[in-house]
């Protein structure tokens, strides 16, 4: 791989975190098809090289044959897609924004000041906690699909109008159990106080997690679909970290899960019996 070669793939997986000689359901990137040429004529110490460039940055390049995932090869394709995704105990590099979808989520119409600047991220912050395992639910527990079943991450489907239905009655069962105590009632406070603008933060939740290349637009109007490099982040984060992060296992326990995954608590031997499936 020369350096043209391994600057034009980097900026592809950057733009797209996916390359592959056999898109499904969209024609291909720009520059993508001459990426995946260029990897897949990759030897293994060309491939090795290009690991250390991307691990010196806080990334990794994961390779899945497509008949892993139950896609057929075209002829004169490698049928291999090779995905961006973070090297897990290393820092990212200082270029990445790590906090940029508070930005894509705050309406910044509202802030006046830097206490309200300040609450507008504390509110951004739980509702998009919130929202992210009410999509982690849709994605995983309503399909009784694992974490580790990546090839199944075309089923896993989203419609806007469903996903607010899902959230007001997820709210409106918390109300009716009253407030709780320590950081769950802060949470609480926020999200109560926001019921009203329920379709609005989704739609924004939606949008950012377009851009962030954890859903796609299907053919229906309106319907969302987890990206396969969505799905392989899902995999490795069951495969390697904490039981918090994984998708919760019903509605009923987003708002606890939602503060364990802020505050990084550990889980409650009852909560943690109960979502053992979903790391095996």
């Amino acid at each position: 791989m020369t350096p043209s070669e391994s600057g034009l793939v980097f900026s592809v997986l950057l733009n797209h975190r996916t390359i592959t000689d056999n898109p499904q359901d969209r024609a291909p990137h720009k520059d993508e098809i001459d990426a995946a040429r260029i990897l897949s004529n990759c030897s293994s110490s060309q491939l090795l090289d290009f690991e250390d460039f991307l691990n010196a940055q806080g990334l990794s390049l994961h390779i899945i044959d497509g008949l892993d995932i139950g896609i057929p090869p075209k002829p004169s394709g490698s049928n291999k897609f090779y995905i961006l995704i973070r090297k897990r105990g290393t820092d990212p590099a200082a270029y990445f924004d790590q906090r940029w979808f508070i930005e894509g989520m705050r309406d910044k119409r509202k802030e006046r000041g830097e206490d309200s600047l300040e609450n507008s991220r504390v509110d951004t912050i739980f509702w998009f906690a919130r929202l992210w395992l009410n999509l982690q639910w849709f994605f995983y527990e309503k399909i009784s699909r694992q974490p580790s079943q990546v090839s199944r991450y075309d089923r896993a489907l989203v419609l806007t109008d469903n996903f607010v239905k899902v959230v007001n009655e997820g709210i409106e069962t918390m109300g009716n159990r009253g407030r709780p105590e320590d950081e769950a009632g802060v949470m609480y406070d926020v999200l109560w106080k926001g019921r009203t603008q329920i379709k609005t933060w989704v739609k924004r939740f939606l949008r950012t997690m377009e851009q962030a290349g954890v859903i796609e637009e299907t053919r229906v109007p309106g319907e969302y679909r987890q990206t396969l490099a969505a799905a392989v982040d899902m995999a490795m984060i069951a495969e390697r970290e904490l039981a918090y992060l994984m998708p919760p296992t019903g509605k009923d326990n987003i708002m606890p899960r939602s503060v364990m995954l802020l505050t990084g608590a550990p889980l409650p031997v009852e909560i943690s019996e109960g979502d053992s499936h979903a790391s095996n």
